[in-house]
């Protein structure tokens, strides 16, 4: 992979190019309490702890981020730093899926997050030595918590949670035939996170609330650090739909001998809750 004159230039802007699209598989991007473990609303403002029976929730949800920081997932291409925006990351999407579960009785509950990441972004900046390159990124996110209602007042509600993110992130680079033979290098790397944090929901009135949380982890077991915050305001729609727009920020610092994932993500996030 190393040219000399002309070619390392192309050679560099071909790696940030491919450290770039490795980052939109974490809209991790992407974190243990994801943006669908805050946006179930469907218990309306909030719960009241004297009538709960069980309440279950499914969310969908969507977060069109950004990404700063600097990554090096690939064994033998350096790290590179990465400011790219989330309609950068857009084009190189194959496939994003993001759901939200929880099971919810009185004070504690439990909740899960699942998402499932992959893109793919092509590239001809080693032509005529290589034909193209094609990265190809998929990431998985497993996240589960544990949660505790320690303030509910009928209108307002603040939740302590402690819990678990596993991150599993795939990378392959093709290089196709050109001057030189065809080429694939290939790299992944799984590790678990601990987070804590808390959560809360202020009423605003009969259909409107406030929601937001921060949360951190890592501690140095899995990633450095991992940190989450996110604020937004929530619209019940109906009694088992609800609605929740705002904005997400999400830093994880993780190494582990050549693999480098240091990244900050935040831009709008929003889903749709089903309570029943």
């Amino acid at each position: 992979m190393h040219r000399n004159s002309s070619s390392s230039s192309n050679s560099g802007a071909s790696r940030r190019r491919f450290s770039s699209t490795l980052l939109v598989s974490l809209p991790a991007l992407v974190t243990l309490l994801t943006f669908a473990s805050q946006v179930q609303s469907g218990d309306q403002v909030s719960s009241g702890l004297a009538d709960e029976g069980w309440k279950f929730s499914v969310s969908p949800y969507l977060w069109a981020a950004g990404i700063k920081g600097k990554t090096g997932t690939l064994p033998g291409l350096p790290a590179a730093d990465m400011d790219e925006s989330f309609s950068d990351i857009f084009d190189d999407l194959r496939f994003a899926g993001m759901l939200f579960y929880s099971a919810r009785k009185g004070k504690f509950g439990i909740s899960g997050d699942l998402e499932y990441i992959e893109t793919v972004a092509k590239d001809d900046a080693l032509v005529p030595l290589f034909g193209g390159e094609e990265v190809t990124s998929k990431s998985f996110v497993l996240s589960a918590v544990g949660e505790y209602i320690a303030y509910d007042d009928g209108r307002s509600t603040l939740r302590l949670s402690g819990g678990a993110r596993l991150w599993a992130v795939d990378t392959e680079l093709k290089l196709k035939r050109g001057l030189l033979p065809q080429r694939k290098i290939k790299g992944d790397k799984t590790w678990v996170d601990p987070v804590v944090g808390v959560s809360g929901i202020l009423g605003l009135g009969p259909k409107t609330f406030l929601r937001g949380w921060g949360f951190v982890g890592g501690f140095g077991v899995g990633s450095e650090l991992t940190a989450d915050v996110f604020a937004g305001l929530g619209y019940r729609i109906t009694d088992s739909l609800s609605s929740t727009l705002g904005y997400r920020w999400v830093k994880v610092d993780y190494e582990s001998n050549d693999f480098l994932y240091d990244v900050r993500q935040h831009g709008i996030a929003t889903g749709l809750t089903f309570t029943f």
